[in-house]
């Protein structure tokens, strides 16, 4: 094992590049929980789109046809013109029932929880004309594209609603683009809210989360997946499809030191909530006897990373750990091409395929990402593409949004599980009405949640959440990645 080791860390991409072949199909719900089926077709209620308005503006947000992308019709073939499945793909049932939840409502980060107000009969505008209406906000436009996230939750909806909907209710999204602002990302809660939406579901908001996720919990709606951030372990209304990012932050650190990592340079995005998140993975490398020459912030916007390999250079690294978003890396890269260093890398959001295409310019197998190491909270897609479960995940993304398919990742993953997860709620609501307070209660019922491997079951119960904890390590072996253990579980 070399000494030389880069991290590139943000919270673990894991990406879907190879194709699937033959029909996948589930069976969708239980058998006392019937629910009408039917070919996939165009034309199912898929979702709407706003754009906030400028910062500084009303609050209000207003209609975009560029955000809207209702349902795609199937699409009988990838974007690179491989065979697909069929495009009638059924949505999984799952086991949700049955052992004592470890969650025990504790929090990953020390805050208080939000307290929401009652919630009675609030969301009553979300189920209309036997639509079911849910909210997300996406960083769409900006430097972190969120949309593949929006889009991912979007296939899994259109699956259920060809298969007849839940309980006789089809399903819409509609999102607003935070625009990588946090004062985009209030006037999207606040429209959001306005338009009583059940829940926000499947939401990525690099520059919302943190502060939305108080607000829209302590105004009485929901939230079921997201990053991991801090606040999403801190709210009982906070329901996340993820490990924390803290919990990613320990994970990393640790391998780092399974892997025998040296005097790396890190490197940090400047969030708004990535200091606890800083402190955890700080904390697991002195844990392993790793100390950094040097630690930096860079924002999101950062054009050039020159400057920092030259000082991580110059201070003696023989690696570099980076917590970045998967955009930024290539322009990290891209300087460490200039400066013709080559260490390899340890971390997360190195395999999202668009991205990788970025890393090697070239550079063959002296590119960073060659020969790197990484950790991931979903199964690896690479080795995977036959489990059913990440076999129907890809294939509905490539029928419904076929653009998109490049751009899957472990961050669309869990936005993914956060689609199950809701529409698993609905289920149990059965024919009683949906109101938040009926899916809150459904939610917290929720036991031993199986999505078909790609997380180990985790369960729901009354208080905070935080039901996961467990990452797989992965290596990249000329240019592919191969999982290298099993799960390892963190706190």
């Amino acid at each position: 094992m070399r000494e030389r080791a880069a991290i590139v860390f943000m919270t673990l991409n894991v990406v879907a590049t190879l194709l699937l072949g033959g029909a996948i199909a589930y069976e969708f719900g239980h058998s006392d929980q019937a629910t009408a089926s039917g070919p996939a077709t165009a034309g199912v209620v898929a979702g709407q789109g706003y754009t906030s308005s400028p910062a500084g503006g009303s609050g209000t947000a207003t209609p975009s046809s560029g955000a809207t992308s209702n349902t795609a019709a199937p699409i009988g073939g990838s974007p690179s013109g491989a065979p697909v499945a069929s495009s009638r793909v059924t949505p999984r049932g799952h086991s949700a029932s049955g052992a004592k939840t470890s969650s025990g409502g504790k929090t990953s980060a020390g805050g208080k929880s939000s307290k929401p107000t009652s919630l009675g009969s609030s969301g009553q505008h979300a189920v209309s004309g036997g639509v079911i209406t849910v909210g997300g906000i996406y960083d769409e436009t900006g430097p972190v594209d969120a949309t593949v996230e929006r889009d991912t939750v979007r296939s899994y909806f259109n699956l259920v609603n060809a298969q007849g909907g839940v309980n006789g209710h089809k399903l819409q999204l509609i999102d607003c683009d935070s625009k990588y602002d946090p004062s985009s990302a209030h006037q999207c809660a606040q429209k959001l809210i306005s338009q009583g939406v059940l829940a926000i579901v499947g939401w990525l908001s690099l520059s919302g989360e943190q502060s939305e996720t108080p607000y829209l919990t302590g105004q009485g709606v929901p939230i079921i997946g997201g990053l991991g951030v801090p606040a999403e372990y801190q709210s009982p209304l906070s329901y996340p499809t993820t490990p924390s990012l803290i919990t990613d932050g320990t994970a990393l650190g640790t391998h780092a030191g399974q892997i025998g990592l040296k005097k790396p340079g890190v490197i940090f995005l400047n969030a708004n909530f990535i200091q606890p998140v800083e402190t955890s993975f700080l904390n697991a490398l002195k844990a392993q006897g790793i100390t950094p020459v040097d630690v930096e912030q860079v924002d999101a916007t950062k054009a050039d990373y020159t400057d920092i390999a030259l000082k991580f250079q110059s201070a003696g690294a023989q690696s570099v750990a980076a917590f970045l978003d998967p955009f930024s890396y290539a322009r990290l890269f891209q300087a460490m091409e200039r400066q013709n260093w080559h260490p390899p890398v340890l971390g997360g959001g190195l395999d999202k395929a668009s991205a990788n295409a970025q890393y090697d310019s070239g550079c063959g197998s002296s590119c960073a990402v060659f020969g790197a190491d990484s950790a991931t909270p979903m199964l690896e897609y690479l080795d995977h593409t036959n489990t059913p479960a990440i076999a129907q995940y890809l294939n509905a993304v490539r029928t419904y949004y076929p653009g998109q398919y490049n751009a899957l990742d472990t961050y669309t993953t869990y936005q993914w599980l956060a689609a199950e997860v809701f529409v698993q709620a609905l289920k149990n609501i059965g024919n009683a009405p949906v109101t938040r307070q009926s899916l809150v209660n459904a939610l917290n019922g929720i036991k031993n949640f199986n999505d078909g491997g790609i997380t180990p079951p985790f369960s729901y119960a009354p208080g905070n959440h935080d039901p996961l904890h467990c990452l797989q390590w992965i290596h990249n072996t000329n240019g592919q990645w191969r999982t290298t253990s099993g799960w390892n579980c963190f706190g």
